[in-house]
């Protein structure tokens, strides 16, 4: 059985800005986007202990297709993604969200 994807407040935002770029570029680009976050977010609910501890309990799991990258953390049957963040953003970004900063 698999566990439960919960998008924080600050991980919806990530997605929707995301998103937005890519559909502004080129609107396949998004619907593919879309469908690697799909894939990923099916990946940890299958099965979670696939994506590398990057700090603390927090998690990393990499999109195949798009250079982002999916942060949560697993408690029980749920996994809390933090943020959903490019390659390039800054590691503090997603390391304050788990301080709950945003």
């Amino acid at each position: 059985m698999g566990c439960r994807i919960i998008l924080s407040p600050g991980a919806r935002a990530d997605l929707r800005s995301a998103v937005r770029w890519y559909r502004r570029e080129d609107p396949a680009l998004a619907i593919r986007f879309g469908t690697d976050i799909e894939g990923t977010f099916r990946r940890i609910a299958q099965n979670y202990r696939l994506f590398p501890i990057v700090r603390d309990v927090i998690r990393r799991a990499v999109l195949s297709d798009f250079p982002y990258a999916v942060y949560c953390h697993v408690n029980g049957r749920t996994a809390l993604v933090r943020a959903i963040l490019h390659h390039r953003r800054a590691e503090t970004h997603w390391i304050n969200r788990t301080n709950g900063r945003s």
